[in-house]
């Protein structure tokens, strides 16, 4: 009996144990068979900027700083591109390297990204400079199907200036009265931007014809000079001596810039001539009179 009673009671422990652990071990098995294998986190590249858009005179050099991110489980060398309007000039470096340029660059594998930063030097190098306006700058990085890239802007700013100045650098001249009596300016724009409608004017001494040749001129490039001659016709009659006359030359875009002119008058030598045959006249009658006066 007491056999049968402990055959019992074993019987009873093997059936409660079959009814509460057996299902938990095949929930957790099953468990474990249905939760998924998480899979690895696809690389990637981003590129970023916090000036994206800088300003500067067309002889500016423009200079971005870009922070390469990299995410991946393995190295990786990128390849760097980078595209500019025609006729600039662009060039890659480290941060602090900048003298060295560069056109590929190691990212280090990291599950959470690792940086580097790198320096885009952009610039027009050619003639005639670029006019006022947005230029884009494009910086790619690629490695294999891995791509990223920035446009980054330059934005053009438009300096006006205009100068006159003499031809010989000389600010003085011999004029002849009641004549034709020519001096030529030049006229630079001094700014990176083109000036329009320029036009001149002058003051001068009352009676006085001043004239220009050309009448006006429609457009100066940056740097560029053009020359006019001025015509300075004192009138017939001015006393010789020494007179100021100023010259402005101004545009749509600039204000006027003046030259003042000192003009030293001569009477043309035919008159010259005149007053000498005046005085010989004068020298001579003076003797006869004395002569007829001194026979009484």
């Amino acid at each position: 009996m007491k056999i049968a009673r402990i055959i019992s009671i074993l019987l009873l422990l093997v059936t409660a144990i079959s009814t509460f652990c057996i299902p938990g071990l095949v929930i957790a098995e099953n468990a474990t068979m249905l939760t998924p294998t998480p899979e690895p986190i696809p690389d990637s590249i981003t590129i970023s900027t916090q000036y994206p858009k800088i300003d500067g005179l067309a002889t500016s050099t423009f200079q971005f700083n870009v922070d390469m991110n990299y995410k991946g489980a393995k190295d990786r060398i990128f390849d760097l591109k980078a595209t500019v309007p025609q006729g600039w000039d662009v060039s890659v470096t480290p941060l602090y390297e900048t003298t060295k340029k560069i056109s590929s660059i190691t990212m280090e594998a990291s599950e959470f990204g690792k940086s580097q930063t790198l320096q885009i030097t952009a610039g027009s190098l050619t003639w005639p400079l670029p006019n006022p306006g947005d230029y884009t700058i494009t910086l790619e990085a690629s490695s294999d199907n891995l791509v990223a890239k920035i446009d980054l802007t330059a934005r053009v700013t438009a300096k006006y200036g205009l100068t006159v100045a003499t031809t010989d650098n000389l600010y003085s001249m011999k004029a002849k009265s009641g004549r034709d009596n020519v001096l030529s300016i030049k006229v630079t724009n001094s700014g990176t931007a083109t000036i329009e409608n320029i036009t001149y004017s002058s003051d001068k001494t009352q009676g006085w014809e001043i004239t220009f040749k050309p009448e006006s001129i429609s457009s100066i490039e940056p740097l560029d000079t053009k020359t006019i001659d001025v015509n300075i016709k004192p009138a017939p009659k001015t006393v010789s001596g020494d007179y100021m006359i100023s010259i402005w030359v101004s545009g749509k875009q600039v204000s006027a810039d003046k030259i003042s002119i000192r003009v030293t008058v001569e009477t043309p030598s035919i008159w010259g001539w005149v007053g000498v045959i005046i005085i010989v006249i004068v020298v001579v009658g003076l003797i006869l009179i004395f002569m007829r006066f001194g026979r009484r």
